[in-house]
């Protein structure tokens, strides 16, 4: 993160990772409203399919990219009484709804290409190649200007893969053009804007799963609960942990909470604020956890709660109940 970026982060208040690169998202919103300006008018003036295909995919990312500028600012929303972790999941909503977009647009690029192959019409392929060259290198420079947001934000990595796939657009595009210049080929637009559809497909499932995920309390990418768990049992006055719970609460927000036995030679000298430092600051180096929640209780305590709390501690035989990523017992 530059040092423009955490200055801004720290006079926004801003809280998700996604929130500090807001200034550079609305830079490739700006580029992204002049390329597809510029390809509607192509598009209309060369007659091709695949200009008019990556003018509509690059509107679709744009207002993606528009979404998560606005997640980020509800995201910034001060907690209250009715939500006490404020909005911050303002941008996994946006997330799922560019998916759905995505989905749509893709089905469509791909039955317009097909209709387009079979019966096929006049391409100016000079014309494709030069309004095509506007798109690729508006997209390059969008990549460089989001390459390390994408590193820690969903939302920023969802924009990130959609220039992505804008600029691989734009290189089928000028192929397409090129065919068409040498060699007479007006069926190369359809492929060309065949293949933007195809692009833009896998990626919606990759980041409809990385939604999911987050939704469904998953543990975050990167983090291995197994890691987690032993790093607790491993602190100085932890006996044992049990109802270990590891989930995001957007991207780069990572939260986790934690039942914790401590000896008795511990909890005999009353070591409970050592032990609360300490075992904060191992989630926040070794895993990049700031928010911690540990509640420190008597071996017998769990014996005393209720049938999910136990079951999701490994202590019941029953079929559990609950859903999400958890740790069993741990001795």
């Amino acid at each position: 993160m530059t040092m423009s970026d955490t200055t801004e982060q720290n006079e926004a208040g801003i809280q998700t990772a996604a929130g500090s690169y807001r200034r550079r998202l609305g830079v490739v919103l700006a580029i992204y409203a002049t390329i597809i300006t510029a390809q509607i008018i192509g598009s209309l003036v060369t007659n091709s399919l695949a200009l008019a295909a990556e003018a509509m995919h690059m509107a679709v990312d744009a207002s993606g990219i528009l979404v998560a500028l606005i997640a980020t600012l509800l995201a910034t929303k001060a907690a209250s009484s009715k939500r006490s972790y404020g909005l911050m999941r303002a941008e996994i909503v946006a997330v799922l709804f560019n998916c759905l977009l995505l989905f749509a647009l893709g089905g469509y690029i791909l039955f317009e290409a097909v209709d387009r192959w079979f019966n096929p019409s006049d391409v100016q392929g000079g014309l494709v190649i030069a309004f095509a060259v506007v798109g690729l290198a508006g997209a390059a420079t969008s990549l460089v200007i989001l390459s390390r947001g994408a590193k820690e934000s969903l939302n920023v990595k969802a924009a990130f893969l959609e220039v992505m796939s804008d600029g691989i657009g734009a290189a089928a595009i000028i192929v397409s053009g090129i065919l068409n210049v040498t060699l007479g080929w007006n069926q190369g637009d359809a492929l060309a804007a065949a293949a933007i559809g195809v692009i833009i497909l896998p990626r919606a499932f990759m980041l409809l799963k990385q939604a999911i995920n987050l939704i469904m309390q998953g543990v975050p990418a990167g983090i291995d609960l197994d890691e987690v768990r032993d790093s607790i049992t491993e602190t100085d006055g932890v006996d044992d942990v049990h109802s270990l719970h590891v989930w995001g609460l957007t991207s780069g927000v990572n939260v986790m909470s934690a039942h914790i036995v401590p000896t008795e030679q511990a909890a005999a000298a009353i070591e409970h604020p050592r032990m609360l430092d300490e075992l904060t600051m191992i989630m926040r180096e070794r895993f990049n956890i700031e928010h911690c929640t540990f509640q420190f209780e008597e071996p017998t305590h769990l014996d005393h709660e209720g049938l999910m709390h136990r079951d999701l501690a490994g202590l019941t035989t029953v079929p559990s109940v609950s859903g999400g990523q958890h740790a069993g017992h741990s001795h």
